[in-house]
């Protein structure tokens, strides 16, 4: 997808990505050192073309100057219970301070995420600590998308 139109993500994918995910979100400096934190609340905008998500921003993490430098982002979702797993990629467009709304999403996305790892065996006290206070708020334009579920296709793009 890089370099031509955006295509809209698929209302099947879209309600996925806003299911009981695992995420993971990383980014890099400029000599490619990469930097990893967990994503949550992710939701697709309107036009499907650009996703907002907050992330895991702890003091000594590398993730908000990676963004503000260049902008490169890949955010790996993955459901646990059945272990597919789609990663988009794209280019920051904004940074900020979590909202009322995003805040929100995190909450409703916590919720549904312990739902979805207590029946394998993660404990709710223990899945609750994987989100931190410190969250900065990440939309950001998808540019390429892949299936990375484990199997003959983990690589394709979608």
């Amino acid at each position: 997808m890089a370099g031509s139109a955006l295509r809209p993500l698929s209302h099947e994918l879209v309600a996925f990505l806003e299911g009981p995910l695992a995420v993971v979100v990383a980014t890099r400096d400029e000599e490619l050192r990469p930097e990893v934190a967990r994503g949550w609340g992710l939701e697709v905008a309107d036009e499907r073309t650009t996703v907002t998500l907050c992330v895991g921003d702890p003091p000594g993490s590398r993730t908000r100057a990676n963004l503000e430098t260049n902008g490169a982002i890949a955010v790996t979702c993955s459901r646990p219970s059945t272990y597919r797993t789609v990663q988009l990629k794209g280019s920051a467009l904004e940074l900020r301070p979590p909202g009322e709304r995003e805040l929100a999403a995190v909450r409703r996305h916590l919720e549904a995420f312990v739902e979805e790892v207590e029946p394998l065996g993660v404990r709710s006290e223990g899945a609750r600590t994987f989100v931190g206070s410190e969250l900065l708020s990440v939309t950001f334009e998808v540019r390429e998308l892949y299936d990375q579920t484990p199997g003959p296709t983990a690589g394709a793009r979608l």
